[in-house]
């Protein structure tokens, strides 16, 4: 029984840290794409978007998804 606790608290503790970790990931992610925005040259604005919707968003999919385990 204190085996069982022990790997649900150990799995629940990494569930926590690749949340956490997914979470600054997907804020470094919006600045950067934000950045780029500002930075308004040619292609910025694409990229930025690609990042939003292709990488941004679907980190943040994967942190729900996560976060419903």
């Amino acid at each position: 029984m204190r085996r069982i606790r022990a790997v649900r608290a150990g799995a629940r503790s990494a569930l926590e840290e690749a949340l956490a970790r997914l979470t600054e990931v997907r804020s470094m992610v919006v600045v950067a794409a934000a950045a780029l925005r500002e930075q308004n040259a040619d292609l910025d604005a694409d990229i930025a978007r690609l990042l939003r919707r292709s990488v941004a968003d679907g980190i943040a999919e994967q942190i729900e998804r996560l976060r419903r385990l």
